[in-house]
């Protein structure tokens, strides 16, 4: 009977660094306070700096504020980006497994995703002089 406490506490020990790292950048929330944004529903997205990037989904003009866990050289000049997640049913979501990643670059863990106002959409979206269609990339 000790032999199989100490054998789960093991178990237990050795899951902890993994499960706390998963979430060690996730601005102190919890995972199912955070948005998330499915994959099918993304439009369209545009860097905010190599850190965070505005995600539209369809037919809405307010933004998502997506932040990641560490810069992405690149990612302000990026024709292309990447979701690498495991799931069958794919979706940008915080402080899950899913990643950003830029070709050739580098990858980074999604850390927030905030819905924000129109203003905020606004304010961060940097583009917002440039055709909507012209900024769309497809992948």
């Amino acid at each position: 009977m000790q032999r199989l406490r100490l054998v789960a506490l093991l178990g237990l020990l050795l899951a902890f660094p993994a499960s706390h790292a998963a979430t060690a950048g996730c601005h102190g929330r919890t995972v199912g306070a955070q948005d998330s944004i499915p994959a099918a529903s993304l439009a369209n997205w545009e860097p905010v700096d190599e850190q965070a990037l505005l995600v539209w989904t369809l037919h809405d003009s307010r933004a998502h504020l997506v932040r990641l866990d560490h810069p992405i050289a690149g990612l302000l000049d990026a024709a292309t980006i990447f979701l690498v997640t495991p799931s069958t049913y794919p979706k940008i979501c915080a402080c899950g497994p899913e990643e950003l990643m830029v070709p050739g670059v580098g990858a980074a863990r999604i850390i927030s995703v905030e819905y924000l106002s129109e203003k905020r959409t606004a304010e961060l979206d940097r583009g917002a002089s440039i055709p909507a269609r012209a900024r769309v990339t497809a992948t």
